[in-house]
Formats: structure tokens, C-alpha cells, sequence
């Protein structure tokens, strides 16, 4: 055996132990206890009064939901969650681990919100603690949302966006209101809430199909939120609250 070709055996070892790896350190297979994850298949996931199928529903965690891990298992696939305040249980195989991007950015900020686009998601912090995690829909390929460092410079509520692509633009789209919108770069970026979207979260920037049924993509470039998490939000950060957009 020439030396080069036993180079090449103990690569393919190597590779054949450790197995394939992730591009992305963002996620891992399972929940973690303390920890966050997201819905991931199907439409949504049964929140249920008890750890089991014959418990009622408490609740709907739709698909790209972020939920905080609280205790598990329990009867060997059921994990305690809390979501939008409401804490009851969920089963193991509809929720994959996902990573806070904002925890060392927060050290440096008293009050500032992380978006990752990564992740999807948007996190605030006050005084280096998470007050809170919503999945989050930002720019499509084409229309990236932008990342960098900047400041909530106005608050609007409501707010109607009309589109600066003319009609026949493969932008364009129709006015539409919004209940909040909080600018935060002058040259049209916002995160706001978005009700023509039911769906947020990883995977939601580009072109899919949504459990509905319906092909979508992200946003133009604004940081698209569902309504319960842009009213904490809106309540949140006053002008001049610090926005970080990270690529992680």
C-alpha cells in the first residue's frame, strides 16, 4: 500500500466514525433542558396539560415556534415547555435544540435585541438577561436584511407600507397595515409585525411551502415578527434601544 493511499484509508475512518458534519453549530438533535428549541415538523405541536397523548390540549405551538425547555424527559419523550406564557408539555420528536445568538453581545448592552439570521429568531436582553425569544422571518436572498449594529430611531403604530418597487416588479406588493413598526435604519428597515405570515422561523427567509399549503419567502428586508411577540417588543425597546443584526 503506497503511503498516499494510507493517507486516504485513515480519512475515510476518521470520517466514517465521527460521521457527517453540520455547517451550522446553530441547532442540535434534541431539547436540552435550561435550554431552547424550536418546532420543527408538521403544522404545529400539542401543548398538553400532562406528559402524554391522553392529557388535553392546552395550546397550538405552530411550526418555527421557539419554546423554553423547562424539565424532561418525562415518561421517556415528554419535555415540560413554556411558550407565550403558557407552560405545559410537548413530545420529544416534533422539537430540535436551537442556540441563543445574543448571550455574550448581551454582556455589552444594558437593553439591546439580537436578531440572528441564522436562527431566525429575535432575542432581548435587559442587563445581560433573556427576557425573551420569538422566531422571526427577515430578507430573502435577494433582499437581504442587513447586518450590523443600529438603533431604534421611531416607533409607529399603525403603520401602512407601500411598496417603492413599481407594479409589474417582481417586489412589488400592495400596501399593508401594520399594528407596530419600529424603524430602525432611515432607509426603510424596520422589524414590525407581519399578518399576511402565518408561519416564522428557520427556513422562512427562502422560497418554501408552509403547512398551509402556500409557497413563501422572506421578507424585503425587514425583520418580520408574529404579532404577540412585536406587542413585547414594541413594549420593550424605547427609541434608541441598540439592535444587533448577526449572520450566526
Amino acid at each position: 500500500m503506497t503511503k498516499a493511499r494510507a493517507i486516504l484509508m485513515v480519512l475515510f475512518l476518521v470520517a466514517t466514525l465521527v460521521g457527517p458534519q453540520s455547517t451550522s453549530t446553530a441547532y442540535a438533535a434534541g431539547p436540552i433542558v435550561g435550554g431552547y428549541s424550536r418546532v420543527y415538523n408538521g403544522s404545529y405541536l400539542r401543548m398538553r396539560t400532562g406528559p402524554g397523548y391522553g392529557f388535553a390540549v392546552k395550546m397550538n405551538m405552530p411550526k418555527g415556534a421557539v419554546v423554553k425547555i423547562v424539565s424532561g424527559p418525562h415518561n421517556s419523550q415528554w419535555y415540560k415547555v413554556s411558550y407565550r406564557g403558557n407552560t405545559g408539555y410537548a413530545v420529544r420528536s416534533y422539537m430540535t435544540h436551537v442556540g441563543l445568538a445574543g448571550t455574550s453581545i448581551a454582556r455589552n448592552y444594558y437593553r439591546v435585541i439580537v436578531v440572528s439570521l441564522a436562527r431566525q429568531q429575535l432575542e432581548a436582553y435587559l442587563d445581560g438577561r433573556l427576557q425573551f425569544v420569538s422566531a422571526a422571518t427577515t430578507g430573502r436572498p435577494e433582499l437581504k436584511t442587513p447586518t450590523g449594529t443600529f438603533k431604534v430611531i421611531a416607533k409607529l403604530s399603525p403603520y401602512k407600507f407601500v411598496s417603492p418597487w413599481p407594479p409589474g416588479s417582481p417586489y412589488y406588493y400592495e400596501p399593508e397595515w401594520t399594528k407596530y413598526a419600529m424603524r430602525y435604519r432611515w432607509d426603510g428597515y424596520y422589524i414590525h409585525d407581519a399578518p399576511w405570515r402565518p408561519y416564522y422561523g428557520y427556513g422562512t427567509n427562502v422560497w418554501h411551502t408552509d403547512p398551509d399549503g402556500v409557497r413563501r419567502t422572506g421578507s424585503h428586508g425587514c425583520v418580520n415578527l408574529p404579532l404577540w411577540s412585536m406587542q413585547k417588543v414594541w413594549a420593550f425597546a424605547p427609541n434608541g434601544t441598540v439592535i444587533r443584526v448577526v449572520s450566526s
